[in-house]
């Protein structure tokens, strides 16, 4: 009887131990998967914990092209001397006749203060002295020069508009304010000052088929701009004949040599 129980008393030890034994096996097996889920995660939370990567935007100070120079065409002035004239804009474009008579052409556009309606300029110099200022414009300002220089002399030299004129007016009224006849389509508006004159040329049905060469002088009183605006000292033309006289006896050899001394 003693020995029945004592066996009983094994066994039931045993099956308590084999379920202790379970479930220490359970535990562990359970750890492990918790600690290999972390482990899997662990990438998984050191990829969320890098530092976003924020796109750059690249932005263009528009203001680093543009120039800071500015050339007013109000600074030019007759008789100016070339040496007082502005290296950065202008660029000597040749010597025409002889070596007195000298043009400069506009070279930089950019640095032209009113570039928005002045398209390109010369500069002709006779002696070293500014004689001519020539302004292409890109626009017609007849009504605006009227205003700022007041009556003018109006020339029409071609048949078209001569044949208009004799039914048009020249001038008509518009809008309350008299303006040149908008059906003229070439003419001239001169205005004469104490020390210069001013002219002012339209042509709305400028030739486009006529080519000039590069060096050509006729270039820098073409026909085929539209708006064209002059100053111009008095003796100008006079000063121009004389240039070209003297060209004329250079190429024919009639320059007299200065006498030697013998």
């Amino acid at each position: 009887m003693h020995l029945g129980i004592q066996f009983y008393t094994l066994t039931k030890n045993l099956v308590e131990l084999k379920n202790v034994h379970k479930t220490l096996l359970f535990f562990s097996i359970l750890s492990c998967g918790i600690f290999a889920c972390t482990t899997a995660e662990k990438p998984e939370e050191e990829v969320l914990n890098q530092p976003e990567t924020v796109a750059k935007t690249i932005t263009t100070d528009i203001d680093a092209d543009l120039p800071t120079y500015r050339f007013q065409f109000g600074s030019l002035s007759l008789n100016q001397h070339m040496k007082d004239i502005d290296p950065i804009v202008f660029k000597h474009y040749g010597e025409f006749f002889t070596e007195d008579f000298s043009i400069y052409r506009l070279d930089r556009i950019d640095y032209l203060a009113e570039s928005y309606f002045i398209d390109d300029i010369n500069l002709y110099y006779i002696d070293s002295l500014l004689v001519k200022i020539q302004a292409y414009l890109r626009e017609d300002k007849t009504d605006e020069f009227l205003r700022k220089y007041g009556k003018a002399k109006i020339l029409i030299s071609d048949y078209h508009n001569k044949k208009l004129l004799e039914t048009e007016d020249v001038i008509t009224k518009k809008d309350g304010k008299y303006q040149v006849n908008e059906k003229l389509d070439a003419y001239k508006l001169k205005w004469g000052r104490k020390h210069l004159d001013i002219e002012y040329s339209v042509s709305k049905k400028a030739d486009t088929t006529k080519i000039l060469q590069p060096h050509d002088i006729r270039r820098f009183d073409d026909k085929r701009q539209r708006y064209k605006l002059t100053f111009q000292t008095k003796d100008f033309d006079n000063q121009l004949a004389w240039v070209k006289w003297e060209s004329y006896k250079q190429s024919r050899g009639l320059v007299a040599e200065p006498a030697s001394d013998k």
